[in-house]
C-alpha cells in the first residue's frame, strides 16, 4: 500500500491524499472520490508521511499508462499558484477544463497540403535572422515591435517552420477568439498543414480534438486564446504571444494570471524562446526591452503600403448627424463606399444607449443587483446589466415611479441604425451581444471579407488584428469614456486601441485614412499617435515612475465583498490596519468603495498595495488571507488580483 497526493480542480486547497496498491508516476490522470463526487485529478507525488489518524480512500482508477502532465507542466502550475497566491486546486480549475483533460484520448490525422511560399522583405529579414540565431540556444524572450501591417506574422511562420523541422511544436497565442478564424486559414496555408485553434467558443468535441492532437504531437502547431497555454504538450519548442499588449490576456477570475507573463515563465521552465509581438507594446514589455531583459526587434515600415493619415474631429461645436456622425466622417464613409472600398467603425459601447434616466426627477435607472446603469437594447426591447446579465423590460423610475424614461449615450445598435438610414446599406455589427457562436463569427468575418458588406461597426473586437485588404477607412465614433476610468493604464489603453484600429485601414496597396471623433481634442495623447514616435512611451514611463506605478513597483488589489455593507467595511479596515503595520517598503492605500460598489448584490471595498519588493507583496497578501480566515465566519469573500488590470 502506497499513498499519493492528487491535485483536484476544486477552488480551495485542491491537494488530497489517496491510497494505491501499485506504484504511480507523477502526471498521471486519476479518477478519485471526493465526498459524494468523483473527480479526475493529477497524481503529484508519493506521500511518504501520511497522517496515521486519517483513513485515506483508495484511487478509483488510473486513466492512462503514460502521464499526460509532465514535470515541467506541474512546475508551471506550482509557480503560478505561488505568485498569484491562489490554491493549487483553484489554479487547475481556472486554467484547464476537467471536461477536456478527463476525456478519452483522440488520435486525429492532420491534413497536409502544399505550402504557400513566402518571401520576406528587407525589413523582415534582419528580425527573422536575429531570432533564428538563438532559436535553439535555450530560453530567450524577444519583443517584436512592428507597426500594424508590417508583416510580423510572416516572420513567425518562417520561424515556426524552422522549429517544426527540428521536431518540435509551436504554440501561437492571440488575445481574442475573433482573431482565430482568419488566423487559422492564414497559418494553415503558409505552414503547409491544418492548424487548429483551441478556445472556449469551440464545441466540446472540437476542443477535445485540438487538445489531444497537440498533446500527442500529431498537430505540430496550435493557435489559441488564453487557455491554450495550458494544453500540456511535451515537445513545445517556441511560444508566440501576438498582440502582447492586450488586456484580454489578463484573467479576471481566480487565478488572476497575466498570460503574457506566464508564457515567459513557461518558456523559462521549458528552456525555449518566447516571442512577444505588438505594434503598441505594453509599458511592462517596453521597459523589459529597454533594460535588457527582452531582446528588442523593430519593423518600422509596411511592405507594400503606407501608414494611414489620422485626423481628429472636435465634436464640441458639432451637431452630429443622428447624434452619431460628424459631417467629416459622414463624407469620408460616403466617398469610401462609392469607390467600392470598405469601412470599419469602432464604438466603445454595446447596446442602443448606455444610460436610462427619468425625465421627471432626473434619476438614473440602475441595475437592482449592481450599482451600474442599465443598457438599453432596442433589438430585444430589453434593458440589461452588462455585469450581472439581468434583463428587464423598460422599467419605471425607481425613485418617483414615472414611466417617462429617456435614454442617452450611443452604442453599437444606435450607430448601426443611423448608418443604415444614412447610407441605405445593411451594416455588419460585431459585438459580443451579436456574436454568440464561433460559427457565426466565422461567417460574419467571411461575409465582410468577400465584400457582402461595405461597413463593419463594432466594439473593440474590430480593432484587434483583423486583416481586410479592401478597408481604407477606419473611424472612431466615441472614445472619450476611456479617459475617465479610475485606472492608471487608461492613457496606455486608449493609445493602443486608437493605433490598433488605425492599423486596420490601408493594409494593401490603397492608402488608408483614420478619423477620430472626440470632445477632448486637446489631449496630449492625440498628438502622439504615431507608431514610429516613442515619445508617448517616454512620457508615460516618467509618469509611472513618479507615482510608483508598474513597471517600477509591483501592485496588488485586494477586493472584499459581502451582502452586508457594514460587514465588508469593518473587514476592509481590519485587514488594512494589520497589513499596514506589517508593511516595510510597501504603500498600503486606505480602503475605498470599489468604483462599482455593488455587484451582484454584494458590496465591495478595495485595498491597493504597491511595493518595490515582490517577496514583501507576497507576504502581505498571505497576511490578508490569514486575517480573514482567523477572524470571519461569514460569507465574506476576498479576491486577490496581483498585477491588476481591472479596477472597477
Amino acid at each position: 500500500m502506497k499513498y499519493y497526493d492528487v491535485l483536484l480542480p476544486v477552488p480551495t486547497g485542491g491537494i488530497y491524499t489517496y491510497t494505491s496498491e501499485t506504484d504511480l508516476q507523477a502526471g498521471l490522470r486519476a479518477s478519485v472520490p471526493l465526498g459524494r463526487r468523483t473527480l479526475t485529478g493529477i497524481v503529484l507525488k508519493e506521500n511518504t508521511a501520511p497522517n496515521s489518524k486519517i483513513k485515506y480512500r483508495p484511487i478509483n482508477e488510473i486513466l492512462e499508462e503514460t502521464p499526460t502532465f509532465n514535470e515541467k507542466y506541474l512546475e508551471l502550475l506550482t509557480k503560478l499558484s505561488e505568485y498569484y497566491c491562489a490554491p493549487m486546486g483553484g489554479v487547475l480549475k481556472g486554467v484547464i477544463s476537467e471536461q477536456i483533460y478527463a476525456s478519452d484520448k483522440l488520435d486525429l490525422q492532420i491534413e497536409n497540403f502544399k505550402r504557400e511560399e513566402l518571401t520576406l522583405n528587407a525589413a523582415q529579414v534582419p528580425v527573422y535572422e536575429n531570432i533564428k540565431k538563438v532559436l535553439y540556444n535555450g530560453f530567450s524572450t524577444h519583443l517584436v515591435h512592428g507597426i500594424t501591417g508590417s508583416g510580423k506574422t510572416e516572420i513567425f511562420v518562417e520561424l515556426a517552420t524552422d522549429v517544426i523541422s527540428s521536431g518540435k511544436q509551436v504554440l501561437y497565442l492571440v488575445p481574442e477568439i475573433s482573431l482565430t478564424p482568419q488566423m487559422e486559414e492564414r497559418l494553415s496555408k503558409r505552414i503547409g498543414f491544418e492548424v487548429r485553434s483551441y478556445h472556449s467558443k469551440k464545441t466540446p468535441k472540437k476542443r477535445k480534438e485540438a487538445f489531444w492532437s497537440f498533446v500527442n504531437g500529431s498537430m505540430r502547431m496550435m493557435l489559441g486564446a488564453r487557455s491554450a497555454l495550458f494544453v500540456p504538450a511535451k515537445e513545445i519548442g517556441m511560444i508566440i504571444v501576438d498582440e502582447e499588449h492586450e488586456s484580454s490576456y489578463k484573467q479576471d477570475e481566480i487565478p488572476s494570471y497575466q498570460l503574457r507573463d506566464m508564457a515567459v515563465l513557461y518558456g523559462k521552465i521549458l528552456n525555449i524562446p518566447v516571442i512577444l509581438a505588438s505594434a503598441t507594446p505594453s509599458l511592462e514589455s517596453w521597459h523589459n526591452a529597454k533594460t535588457g531583459r527582452y531582446i528588442y526587434h523593430s519593423i518600422p515600415s509596411r511592405p507594400d503600403s503606407q501608414m494611414p493619415d489620422i485626423e481628429i474631429v472636435d465634436m464640441k461645436q458639432i451637431e452630429a448627424i443622428g447624434g452619431v456622425l460628424s459631417h467629416k466622417l459622414y463624407d469620408a464613409i460616403y466617398q469610401t463606399i462609392q469607390k467600392q472600398e470598405q469601412v470599419i467603425l469602432l464604438i466603445n459601447r454595446k447596446g442602443y444607449s448606455h444610460t436610462l434616466y427619468c425625465r421627471k426627477c432626473g434619476n438614473i435607472l440602475n441595475c437592482s443587483n449592481c450599482s451600474v446603469a442599465l443598457t438599453y437594447y432596442k433589438s430585444k426591447n430589453m434593458c440589461k446589466c452588462n455585469y450581472c446579465a439581468q434583463e428587464v423590460r423598460r422599467p419605471k423610475c425607481h425613485h418617483c415611479g414615472s414611466d417617462d424614461i429617456a435614454d442617452y449615450g450611443i452604442g453599437t445598435e444606435k450607430v448601426t441604425e443611423v448608418l443604415e438610414s444614412a447610407f441605405e446599406k445593411q451594416i455588419l455589427r460585431l459585438d459580443t451581444e451579436n456574436v454568440k457562436t464561433y460559427k457565426k463569427l466565422s461567417e460574419m468575418l467571411k461575409s465582410f471579407e468577400t465584400g457582402e458588406y461595405s461597413i463593419m461597426a463594432g466594439t473593440q473586437l474590430v480593432a484587434k488584428g483583423l486583416d481586410f485588404s479592401n478597408v481604407t477607412l477606419a473611424g472612431i465614433i466615441n472614445i472619450d469614456n476611456m479617459f475617465t476610468l479610475p485606472d492608471f493604464r487608461a492613457n496606455e489603453r486608449a493609445y493602443q486601441l486608437l493605433l490598433q484600429l488605425a492599423g486596420r485601414a490601408g493594409r494593401a496597396e490603397k492608402k488608408g485614412r483614420v478619423i477620430i471623433q472626440t470632445n477632448m481634442p486637446e489631449l496630449d495623447l492625440f498628438s502622439r499617435l504615431d507608431c514610429l514616435d516613442t515619445s508617448f512611451y517616454d512620457k508615460e514611463m516618467q509618469r509611472r515612475q513618479m507615482f510608483n506605478y508598474p513597471p517600477f513597483f509591483k501592485m496588488c488589489r485586494i477586493t472584499l465583498s459581502h451582502t452586508n455593507e457594514d460587514t465588508v467595511k469593518d473587514a476592509a479596515f481590519m485587514v488594512y490596519d494589520i497589513i499596514r503595520e506589517k508593511a516595510e517598503t510597501a504603500e498600503v492605500f486606505y480602503p475605498a468603495q470599489a468604483p462599482i460598489y455593488k455587484l451582484q448584490n454584494r458590496y465591495r471595498y478595495a485595498i491597493i498595495i504597491k511595493s518595490p519588493n515582490n517577496n514583501e507583496l507576497t507576504k502581505l497578501i498571505h497576511t490578508a488571507s490569514a486575517i480573514l480566515k482567523d477572524n470571519t465566519k461569514t460569507t465574506l469573500r476576498m479576491k486577490t488580483d496581483r498585477d491588476p488590470h481591472f479596477f472597477m
